[in-house]
């Protein structure tokens, strides 16, 4: 199928492109499920909503939320998102993607306590901290200090270096510090991120890589089960895991992929790593894919951009709950999140009641749609069609990009 933009007049339509597709898409006249809880672990989750994390960079310069973040995620829970994954909390300075990046630390983990209790008292239950090194996109001080898993053609970066095996041997105890300021703050679970191409995801590609983390499949995934274990050991916390089950790019450049064409997934070594986490105790994992400098319409559909594909939305969408699918069926008693449903609009409730009354996956995650309307999940919640729907027009992506604050550019 051929590229086009969101066109459908009616579900007729759109179900008509749905069965070209070479799985399909899930699909329930009935979204009442949308409204039951779920257990995940020890918390129990009120609704199968959750409100994907996407970076605002307006924090203070030490990294602490300021007033503005603050009342972002007031409306957001106000809006009856059952979950709020938290957009990206940089684990130590090096790692920050821009000045205004989130990063946790002694002095001000007193104001993520504010901003979570904020986030709990305004009715969402259940919070998610994403932990994060950005890698080769590292920013912290506008000097674009790039640090990087291997040197890779397809994602050139000026100033960059590869960093040592020492240094990703430190980078356990900066975590397993972030997680215990996570908990302190009041946080609900930590993810441990592993996707988009930081750092994490990016040694999953490390094939040429010498020394303990590039080579072999258990070097290359060594530091995200090694840091999982830590976390585990050394908090209470709920761990979870953003992860990437394909990048997009041709072997050896990226993870996931068909070593012969690059179109195609090779889930092998991605569901071999999603059993891992399992028995890691991991609860909740966050299914996603592509590296946002190469394939981003394979992290988030749209209809314009910089590039556009040689796909139909359509096809990005189902790629991604096919991945969530097989992800829950490789991962005993994991809660798994699937992600792609804004592109669909009025229709995503539909495909994602469907995906969950069909054990595709447990939760469904919005990102630019809450952007567009930070109470979106009322209006999927109470039967209403969406008031205001994302336009999949690659705006707010674009500021972000760019190191402006995230905003939705539509009036």
């Amino acid at each position: 199928m051929e590229h086009r933009p969101f066109s459908y007049k009616n579900a007729e339509e759109f179900k008509a492109d749905c069965a070209v597709l070479q799985h399909g898409l899930p699909y329930a006249e009935d979204t009442s499920i949308l409204r039951e809880a779920l257990q995940c672990g020890t918390h129990t989750i009120k609704n199968r909503l959750l409100a994907q994390p996407i970076e605002g960079f307006d924090a203070d310069a030490d990294g602490g939320p300021n007033e503005q973040v603050v009342e972002r995620y007031r409306r957001l829970s106000q809006g009856g998102s059952g979950t709020i994954w938290m957009e990206s909390i940089s684990v130590n300075f090096e790692g920050k993607s821009g000045a205004k990046q989130l990063w946790i630390t002694k002095d001000n983990v007193n104001r993520f306590r504010g901003l979570v209790d904020t986030i709990h008292e305004s009715g969402c239950p259940y919070v998610v901290a994403q932990l994060t090194h950005s890698g080769r996109y590292s920013n912290p001080d506008g000097q674009r200090r790039a640090i990087c898993a291997f040197s890779n053609p397809l994602i050139p970066k000026e100033n960059s270096r590869i960093i040592t095996d020492e240094e990703l041997d430190g980078l356990r105890g900066d975590y397993v510090a972030a997680a215990q300021l996570a908990e302190q703050a009041g946080f609900d679970a930590v993810d441990i991120r592993a996707c988009h191409g930081y750092l994490l995801n990016e040694l999953f590609a490390a094939y040429h890589r010498p020394g303990r983390y590039g080579g072999s499949y258990e070097n290359r995934t060594r530091l995200l089960r090694d840091i999982v274990r830590d976390v585990r050991e050394h908090t209470g916390l709920a761990v979870g895991v953003r992860l990437n089950v394909t990048d997009g790019l041709p072997y050896p450049y990226g993870w996931g992929c068909d070593p012969d064409d690059a179109k195609k997934q090779d889930m092998a070594e991605p569901l071999r790593l999603v059993q891992e986490l399992a028995e890691l105790g991991v609860s909740i994992l966050n299914v996603s894919a592509g590296i946002g400098a190469c394939t981003p319409y394979m992290i988030r559909p749209y209809d314009r951009g910089a590039a556009i594909p040689d796909e139909h939305p359509l096809e990005g969408v189902e790629r991604l709950l096919q991945s969530a699918r097989m992800v829950k069926q490789a991962a005993t008693g994991v809660c798994v999140v699937a992600s792609g449903f804004t592109w669909l609009r009025d229709y995503a409730p539909m495909v994602a009641a469907g995906g969950i009354r069909d054990g595709w996956f447990d939760l469904a995650g919005f990102g630019r749609q809450w952007v567009a309307a930070p109470y979106y999940a009322d209006d999927i919640l109470s039967g209403r069609r969406l008031q205001k729907p994302c336009m999949a027009c690659g705006g707010c992506t674009a500021l972000i990009k760019s190191g402006q604050e995230m905003r939705c550019v539509r009036k």
